[in-house]
């Protein structure tokens, strides 16, 4: 394992700790599951099939899916998310980095299929092609440079069959300077008793979070933001087309304070 692998791997334990801590402390954590719903704005304990009827709405918008898809959760986390694709009959493959992750997940959300890998290589040759890839809740910007996030592009191009359909979903550089001012900005604050201090790099548009909770441990996340023109291209560039951009998961026109949800087919 490399140096870089080595801090990546020690970055998503990390926030296995702190998703650990926050489930114990907070009766909805900001990390729980890497689900859909808050981006929503619906209480996961009311309905935890809603997230996920708003994606396939938008994909039936987009030209729909076939019947029991197979579907790939790209940065699945504890598996929330590919879990209702599970019990909805699709099959659903959950991906992530951190072999620590994947476990909890496993223990958390049994059902789908579940694999250890980095998405900055292709997936192993045994791996059968998806009818959609669906990476949401701003699980997208960990790579170690740009390149390396046009990696990742790459490699969910190359997993999807023809025709197949990529679901992005994420804060961008405009909704980080709608909420939090202009890039340099240095903000503080508070979220269900975890301290939060932020700025995001005007040259590099790396957002640096520090998390910090009562019992004085910290964890630091960076994660690299883009202009949603800017991540249009980069979709292209992988050989995406028909890419659209929405507001949302019901396809509004995106508002500056709105996450950037982006469609788009292999």
């Amino acid at each position: 394992m490399s140096g870089q692998e080595g801090a990546v791997h020690a970055m998503y334990d990390a926030l296995a700790w702190y998703v650990q801590i926050e489930n114990l402390r907070a009766r909805r954590s900001r990390f729980a599951d890497f689900s859909l719903h808050k981006s929503l704005h619906v209480d996961a304990n009311e309905d935890r099939f809603a997230a996920t009827r708003h994606v396939n709405g938008l994909l039936l918008h987009h030209g729909g899916l076939p019947p029991a898809p197979r579907v790939l959760d790209a940065g699945c986390g504890f598996g929330r998310t590919v879990g209702v694709f599970a019990e909805l009959g699709f099959d659903a493959v959950g991906v992530d980095i951190s072999p620590a992750v994947i476990a909890e997940a496993q223990q958390r959300n049994p059902g789908p299929t579940y694999l250890v890998h980095d998405l900055t290589e292709p997936l192993p040759a045994d791996v059968a092609r998806f009818d959609a890839i669906i990476n949401v809740y701003s699980s997208f910007g960990y790579g170690a440079t740009v390149e390396d996030d046009q990696a990742v592009l790459n490699t969910w191009h190359d997993a999807l069959k023809p025709g197949g359909a990529l679901v992005m979903e994420l804060s961008d550089i405009e909704r980080s300077q709608a909420r939090l001012g202009p890039l340099g900005t240095v903000v503080d604050r508070e979220d269900d008793g975890v301290h939060e201090h932020l700025w995001c790099d005007p040259e590099t548009h790396i957002l640096h979070v520090r998390y910090t909770a009562a019992d004085g441990r910290t964890l630091d996340v960076d994660t690299r933001l883009y202009e949603a023109g800017e991540l249009v291209a980069m979709v292209e560039q992988a050989g995406f087309r028909d890419v659209a951009r929405y507001g949302g998961f019901d396809a509004h026109p995106k508002q500056p304070t709105d996450r950037l949800v982006l469609v788009a087919r292999a």
